[in-house]
């Protein structure tokens, strides 16, 4: 489905059009002449959302696109990924992040960028991401835009990594949420939860992860590819993956930590249960073989005839049950 389209001269949109498919292989192929010569200053960007393979086909063919790009930008599922193929052309591959306040869940999409001197492609999947605040910041600021198809490039990742940032950050309160509930009072399975929260971070990390390689190229600004003007921005999204994924590999070793400490109360209660039914079951052991010597209803027993024998049989069981609950409450059982 056709999302957005827009040709860009110096920084300007000259031309947005809602196309129908049969207008986009006319309309593309009129505008990439005026776009194909890197001295011209123009540029088309194209929006797609989940398109079939014949809509991309259709843009394949006008823009020349490689095959195995476009099998990469219709799977859902592909990794992250960020490469350049020649000095002014690339293809990316990005995942999409969604904090849910409601019911602290990460949602995930996927976006693919095509680009070149002369266009930028973007396909994605899924239910979040849309790009059309980003389209509207793009379109507004001629200046930044004027730097061609790497500043839209720029716009749009520097969105996507904010995102992570707030999807951390989400994670992170919800990580302390459960740390003070581990260490409460009150004992809770906290499993599930944990489980939950592990798997949500390391849906971040899975993001993360494949672009440090390119952080680290923008921060140290050695790509011929970008523009001079545009290295600082570059270089302030490289920091900003980098302190995402610091942070992301520091959650994850506190959801560790605290599963351990989980686990350690858990099993540190079971103890405690398993301490006091041992010691209730010494305690009425005394009584239960008392009494079962009494009742074994022999005829010659030494202390059957005495006067007092039943009081003194129940004040010894008394005596002993209570020395028993005694030492055992001082010594932590009870």
């Amino acid at each position: 489905m056709l999302m957005g389209y827009g040709l860009y001269t110096d920084g300007h949109l000259e031309e947005a059009h809602k196309l129908s498919e049969r207008d986009i292989e006319s309309q593309i192929a009129k505008d990439w002449e005026r776009a194909s010569h890197p001295e011209d200053g123009a540029f088309i960007w194209l929006g797609l959302y989940e398109p079939s393979h014949d809509e991309l086909a259709v843009v394949q063919q006008t823009l020349n696109l490689p095959d195995l790009l476009i099998d990469d930008a219709l799977n859902p599922s592909q990794r992250p990924s960020f490469d350049w193929h020649g000095e002014s052309s690339g293809f990316i591959i990005v995942k999409i992040l969604q904090y849910v306040d409601e019911t602290s869940d990460v949602y995930t999409g996927q976006l693919a960028i095509f680009f070149d001197h002369s266009h930028v492609v973007t396909v994605r999947h899924g239910g979040i991401g849309s790009l059309d605040q980003i389209r509207h910041r793009v379109d507004s600021d001629v200046a930044h835009t004027s730097l061609g198809p790497l500043a839209v490039i720029h716009a749009i990742l520097d969105k996507i990594v904010d995102e992570y940032v707030v999807v951390a950050n989400g994670v992170a309160e919800d990580i302390a949420e459960l740390e003070a509930s581990v260490f409460s009072p009150t004992l809770r399975d906290e499993s599930e939860t944990i489980y939950r929260l592990k798997r949500e971070n390391l849906e971040i990390r899975r993001a993360v992860l494949p672009l440090i390689s390119a952080a680290e190229l923008f921060i140290s600004k050695s790509s011929p590819s970008i523009p001079e003007d545009l290295l600082p921005s570059f270089q302030d999204l490289g920091e900003h993956i980098l302190r995402v994924h610091e942070q992301v590999e520091s959650q994850d070793s506190l959801i560790s930590s605290v599963m351990s400490a989980s686990m350690a109360r858990q099993s540190l209660r079971q103890n405690e249960d398993m301490r006091k039914i041992s010691a209730w079951v010494a305690i009425a052991a005394m009584p239960t073989m008392i009494a079962g010597i009494y009742g074994m209803n022999f005829e010659h027993m030494p202390e059957l005839g005495m006067q007092f024998g039943y009081a003194g049989a129940l004040a010894l069981m008394g005596t002993v049950c209570f020395g028993l609950w005694r030492a055992f409450k001082k010594s932590g059982w009870l």
